[in-house]
C-alpha cells in the first residue's frame, strides 16, 4: 500500500511537471519570438585630414578609447630636399596641423604610420560610437506581423559571457534583407522553391554604460509580442 502511494505521488509530480514545462513551453511561443540571427550595430566614422600633408604622429592605438576633440595625429607639410621635384622628403616636416577624434569612442582599425604621405580625405582611423550602440535582428517574414515598436526585448550577448541586457524594439526595416543585395535573387522558371525571408529588426539597449560592446559581434534576441 505504501508503495502504491509512493508511485502515486511519482506520477502526480510527473504529470505537475509536464504540464508545468507544457504551459511554459506554449507561454513563451505564444508570447516571445527568439532569433539567434542578430548583432551589435554602431557607427563606424572614418577619421582623416582635410588636407594632404605627411603623418608626424599618430597618438592613439588600436583598441584605445578616445573622447570627442581628442588629438588622433598630427599631419604636417612636407618639406623637399629638392625643390624641383615631389622626392626626398625630409625627416622633419613643417608646421603640423591636428586631427581631432569628432565624438567619443574606440579605436577599430589604425590605417597609417608616423611618416606617411597622405591626401587629403585618406582614413587615418576608424573610429565607433559608443554612446549610439543598437542591435539588428534578422525575424522570419512570417513572425513579424507580431512584431511592434515599443515591444520590449532581452538581449543575450556572447562576448560578454551570455549577459542579457533589456531594450525595446525600435524600427522594422520595411523590406527583407533580400531586397538590400547587390544581386537579388530572381527565379524565372516553372521550379520555384518558396524561401522564407527574414526582416531586420532595430533594438535599442536600456542601459550599456561600462560595457565593452563589439559591433558585429553575435547576441541571441527575444522579443515579449504580448
Amino acid at each position: 500500500m505504501k508503495r502504491k502511494i509512493i508511485l502515486i505521488v511519482i506520477a502526480i509530480i510527473i504529470v505537475a511537471g509536464g504540464a508545468v514545462f507544457g504551459i511554459n513551453y506554449f507561454m513563451q511561443k505564444t508570447n516571445y519570438i527568439t532569433s539567434n540571427n542578430a548583432t551589435i550595430g554602431a557607427p563606424l566614422i572614418s577619421v582623416s585630414s582635410l588636407s594632404s600633408g605627411q603623418v608626424v604622429d599618430v597618438n592613439v592605438s588600436l583598441g584605445e578609447r578616445v573622447s570627442q576633440q581628442q588629438i588622433i595625429a598630427d599631419i604636417g607639410t612636407p618639406r623637399f630636399s629638392n625643390s624641383g621635384s615631389r622626392q626626398g622628403y625630409s625627416s622633419i616636416p613643417g608646421t603640423a596641423t591636428t586631427v581631432e577624434a569628432p565624438v567619443s569612442g574606440y579605436i577599430a582599425a589604425v590605417w597609417t604610420y608616423p611618416g606617411a604621405i597622405i591626401s587629403a580625405g585618406s582614413p587615418i582611423v576608424t573610429l565607433f560610437d559608443d554612446s549610439n550602440i543598437w542591435v539588428t535582428a534578422n525575424i522570419d517574414e512570417n513572425k513579424i506581423n507580431s512584431i511592434r515598436p515599443g515591444q520590449p526585448a532581452e538581449v543575450t550577448v556572447d562576448s560578454l559571457g551570455g549577459l542579457v541586457l533589456k531594450g525595446k524594439v525600435q524600427a522594422i526595416t520595411p523590406a527583407t534583407a533580400s531586397s538590400f543585395s547587390l544581386l537579388p535573387s530572381s527565379n524565372t522558371s516553372a521550379n520555384f522553391t518558396k524561401v522564407a525571408q527574414v526582416v531586420a529588426v532595430r533594438i535599442t539597449l536600456d542601459d550599456i554604460s561600462g560595457l565593452a560592446l563589439m559591433p558585429g559581434s553575435s547576441v541571441e534576441v527575444k522579443i515579449n509580442t504580448r
